[in-house]
Parts: C-alpha cells; sequence; structure tokens
C-alpha cells in the first residue's frame, strides 16, 4: 500500500519480459514512463531480456542511461523459455528490496492510472495476488483489411472475457490471474516460495499454474477491474492460421496441465467434448450471436477442439519454442 507520511517508501519493480520485439518493447517502456505514479512509492522498471544474443539491450540504452524520472534496469537471461526470465524478474526483485512485484507484457502499453490501480487495489483489498484489465489495442500499420477484421473481433473478444472475469471477481466466483497485467506482494511470495514451472519452457501456461499453486497455498486474491492495460496484435499474429494455432496450444496445454496421464473416461468423454466444441464453431460462422467477437470465437473454438485431440494422443505444446521463449 502507498506509504504514510514520513514512513518508508513502498518499492515497486514493474518487470517487462521480452524477446526480439524490440519497437513493442520500447512503446511499452515509454508507456511505463508515462504513467501517474502511486504517490509515497519508489519504482523500478525492469527489462528481462530472454532473447540469447541480448537484442534489446543497446535498444533500451537511452532509458537505462539517460536523465529518466523512473529508474530502468536491464538485466540479460539467456536461457531461452518465458518461466526462466519471471523467476529472473523475482531474483532481481528481491535483489531490489521490492515490496510489489508487477507484470505486463512487453506488447502492451499501461493506462496512465494502471500501476496507482493496482496499488490501490492492493492497499484496500489486502490481496496478494492482484489482476487486471487487458485490452487489444488499434491494429498496427500496414494492417490488411482482414488482419483489420480479425483485430476487431479480437478486441470485442476481449472486451467480453474481461467483462466476464469482473463479473466472476464481484460475485466470488472463479476467475485467473496471469502475468500480462500481475501484481504480487514480494513478502507473501518469499514466504511462499513459488517459483514459475521451469518445465513449461516453451509450452506456455507457467503463469497460470503459478496461480493456481498460489491459491493452493492460501493465497488471496483480487480483480482490479480498472487497472487496464492495451495489447498490440502484431501482423503475423493477426491470420486466421495463428489464432488457430494458439487455441490448440492452449486447450492442448490446459489439458496436460490438469491430468498427469489419460484415464480411462477421457478416452471416451474428450472426443465428445472436442467434438461438441467443433460443431458449435462450425455453427457460430453461420449465426454469429456474438456480434464482432464470433469469428474469433469460433475459431479458437475449433482449435480448441483440436487441441484437446491432440492432447489425448500424448502432443506437447511448442508455441513459444519459435520465438526463443
Amino acid at each position: 500500500m502507498p506509504a504514510e507520511s514520513g514512513s518508508k517508501p513502498l518499492r515497486i519493480v514493474v518487470a517487462v519480459a521480452t524477446s526480439g520485439r524490440t519497437q513493442l518493447l520500447l512503446d511499452c517502456i515509454a508507456s511505463l514512463h508515462a504513467m501517474a505514479r502511486p504517490q509515497g512509492c519508489d519504482m523500478t522498471v525492469l527489462v528481462v531480456d530472454n532473447d540469447p544474443s541480448a537484442g534489446a539491450r543497446q535498444s533500451v540504452r537511452a532509458w537505462t542511461e539517460g536523465e529518466c524520472a523512473v529508474k530502468t534496469v536491464y538485466v540479460h537471461e539467456a536461457r531461452s523459455g518465458i518461466p526462466f526470465a519471471r523467476n529472473r524478474a523475482i531474483d532481481e526483485a528481491r535483489k531490489q528490496g521490492a515490496d510489489l512485484l508487477c507484470f505486463i507484457d512487453d506488447d502492451e502499453r499501461a493506462d496512465r492510472n494502471w500501476l496507482r490501480a493496482l496499488v490501490d487495489c492492493h492497499a484496500v483489498s489486502g490481496a496478494r495476488l492482484i489482476g487486471g484489465s487487458v485490452f487489444v489495442a488499434a491494429p498496427p500499420p500496414g494492417a490488411g483489411f482482414l488482419q483489420r477484421l480479425i483485430n476487431s473481433s479480437l478486441q470485442d473478444r476481449a472486451a467480453r472475457k474481461m467483462a466476464a472475469t469482473a463479473r466472476a471477481a464481484r460475485s466470488s466466483r472463479k476467475f485467473t490471474i496471469v502475468t500480462n497485467n500481475w501484481l504480487c506482494d514480494m513478502h507473501w511470495l518469499e514466504g511462499s516460495r513459488l517459483r514459475f514451472d521451469e518445465r513449461l519452457r516453451f509450452t506456455g501456461g507457467s503463469d497460470t499454474a503459478f496461480f493456481r499453486d498460489a491459491i493452493a497455498a492460501g493465497c488471496t486474491a483480487a480483480w482490479c477491474e480498472t487497472a487496464k492495460v492495451y495489447e498490440t496484435q502484431t501482423l503475423d499474429r493477426l491470420s486466421l492460421a495463428y489464432q488457430f494455432r494458439r487455441a490448440s496450444a492452449q486447450s492442448l496445454n490446459h489439458f496436460r496441465m490438469k491430468r498427469s496421464g489419460m484415464r480411462p473416461k477421457d478416452f471416451i468423454v474428450t472426443p465428445i467434448t472436442a467434438a461438441i466444441k467443433l460443431v458449435l464453431g462450425l455453427a457460430l460462422f453461420l449465426v454469429p450471436v456474438y456480434g464482432k467477437a464470433s469469428p474469433v470465437i469460433a475459431l479458437r473454438s475449433i482449435g480448441w477442439s483440436h487441441g484437446r485431440i491432440k492432447a489425448m494422443l500424448g502432443g506437447v505444446s511448442r508455441l513459444y519454442e519459435a520465438a526463443g521463449r
């Protein structure tokens, strides 16, 4: 919580893990420096470069060595895989004596009041782990007609998803907090000794697994609807093929994370649920009941079905391997 007058300032580290997305990273850092910072707090921006070649080092030098109001620190985590970068952020925050550690993705821009909203929520709720809203930004320059259409569909889907999560949190129903908009109390984290699972190196899902383990360890969680960030969809992700692959990989990984192996009933239930998802996805193309969000929801439903069948056959997600994270 913000420090009272005359007390020791609250130390906050805002970590950005990155790999090979220099311009997006610079836009993210600029948004963090432009934020309205909480009163009575010392804030540090921590860039964790997960590119083996340390590709962001030179690009961020103007922030790390320039005359800036916000301290910016660069570290290189050469072991490829996002869990390594996240754990390195924890280690660096500990070295700096941080009270709070936040995460934001390198392809996101923070709303001007993002950090204030998270810190205020932490102070009021007393929660140890807090998540916030992630919306889809306008399409990048050069986007074609289909890419703009997909981006618009993703924007509508994200808005629906955030509204549903906020409703769930208000009614004490289950919701999940991941590191694209994340605040954690370092004192609780140190006591719990939780880490991101480095076995999930390229599969994705280490933040979901962390949240699951945190709740199991008694962590109190809260949702801050007003803590907003805006995610930029790169042109390569604004394709039907990528949206399908992403949904398939997430479905596959979710299935494997919940099970150590196939149970007999899974050989019956999984194909049936996959078939239902497939039919619903195809039907949604014909009857777009979710408005602009319908095309992406339909495609991801079909991808979900594909991922479940791959999981049943022993497949493993490698969605992030090509990115080196």
